[in-house]
């Protein structure tokens, strides 16, 4: 995985609903690592989000 498409893996994952505890652990701990994998910010997750239409 390169950054471009780890951005829009967590744009995907910023914008999944939360179903349960579960899922929220789940989804926080994968965008965290791909926060510190490739050094991303906030600001390129809503870019992306942006781009496509949200």
């Amino acid at each position: 995985m390169d950054r471009k498409e780890a951005i829009k893996q967590a744009t995907k994952l910023a914008k999944a609903p939360i179903e349960n505890r579960d899922g929220a652990e789940q989804k926080h701990k994968e965008l965290n690592q791909l926060f510190k994998q490739f050094h991303l910010s906030w600001d390129e997750i809503n870019e992306e989000a942006e781009h496509n239409g949200r």
